[in-house]
């Protein structure tokens, strides 16, 4: 027969692993002092790298325990009431702590992980969305999505380089198409740890405007489908590329910080853009497969800023002051994500 730890030996052993963790993570965004912290740094980054190996090792055992040792009937306990499980029990698992404690930071998806590996953002890149040839929407006037997505995106990096907190770097500065896997390379190259992609929308059915966020996701609405055709049709990917970028879908930490950042972003959008014109419609945080939010690795989303098909909207954007608000719109949504809500900031001119 098997047996296992006991609740009080699980409980012990939980509260050691997030003690450790959140001593060493203290350490290294330099606001304590754990065990390791008076010995090297370099010791300290074995250790941080071992303990991440150790979760990823268990997360794998766990999983070949539960589908090929386990039948899942046996591991669901009958008394519901209690929420407790049922664990069989054998002396050859005793000293191996229950992988069920790593799979909570991996399964829970109210658990943010980047805050608690003490994660932080140093580099934000922002892509002004199309360029050059590629002009992207066009509205009514001769407005060109190209020229004013840049023109914001170039607003934006100079207002947050004002805080002097973050290096802030472009996928371009100037009139000049670059595909969408050269704009994710960018991002690689440049360790860019926050993505934004500046866009402005186009409903040739619906004469409103709105705003309107998306991050990296399936989606079963058709009208997101259809953009992200749009958007994707000049990739430049082939399928060979795509099985290794597909491998990377299902990374929680990055699923969690794209939808939290699309959400500071898109409070701030609507929100500010309604005190100037109230009658902007709000159409939210979507989910859609767009290709250059696929491909960074880091927290991405793509801001659909305007509506060009808005003839009210087209003429304002043709005032640098309005193109100057969007642009602090955008800022202080980055601002509050990066505060994680502890402050909220007002959109500054």
């Amino acid at each position: 027969m098997i047996s296992v730890f006991s609740r009080n030996s699980e409980l012990k052993v939980r509260q050691t692993i997030l003690k450790g963790v959140y001593e060493e993570n203290l350490v290294i965004l330099g606001k304590g002092r754990g065990r390791l912290a008076k010995r090297s740094t370099s010791f300290r980054k074995r250790f941080f790298v071992l303990l991440l190996l150790s979760l990823t090792v268990l997360f794998i055992y766990e999983n070949y325990v539960t589908k090929n040792i386990f039948p899942q009937e046996q591991l669901t306990a009958n008394t519901a009431g209690r929420g407790a499980v049922a664990r069989p029990e054998s002396s050859s698992f005793v000293g191996v702590p229950s992988a069920s404690l790593y799979n909570a930071f991996l399964d829970n998806r109210d658990v943010p992980l980047s805050r608690m590996f003490g994660l932080g953002v140093q580099t934000i890149m922002i892509d002004a969305g199309h360029g050059g040839s590629d002009s992207g929407t066009r509205g009514k006037r001769g407005t060109l999505e190209k020229d004013v997505t840049l023109d914001i995106a170039k607003r934006l990096k100079a207002r947050l380089l004002r805080a002097g907190k973050y290096r802030v770097v472009m996928t371009r500065e100037d009139d000049s198409k670059i595909s969408l896997n050269r704009r994710v390379e960018m991002a690689r190259d440049a360790k860019a740890d926050l993505f934004i992609s500046v866009h402005l929308n186009y409903l040739p059915r619906k004469p409103i405007n709105i705003v309107e966020t998306y991050y990296f996701g399936t989606s079963s609405d058709d009208t997101a489908i259809m953009l992200a055709q749009k958007e994707n049709a000049d990739s430049e990917y082939n399928m060979s590329d795509f099985k290794e970028i597909i491998e990377k879908i299902g990374k929680t930490m990055k699923l969690q910080e794209s939808k939290e950042f699309a959400t500071a972003i898109q409070k701030n959008l609507f929100l500010n853009s309604r005190q100037h014109n109230g009658a902007i419609r709000d159409f939210g945080v979507k989910r859609a497969p767009f290709v250059v939010l696929l491909g960074v690795d880091v927290p991405a989303v793509l801001a659909e800023v305007s509506c060009l098909s808005n003839r009210e909207e087209e003429v304002d954007l043709a005032s640098e002051t309005h193109r100057e608000n969007i642009a602090r719109y955008l800022e202080a949504g980055i601002l509050d994500y990066l505060d994680k809500g502890d402050t909220t900031h007002e959109a500054k001119r």
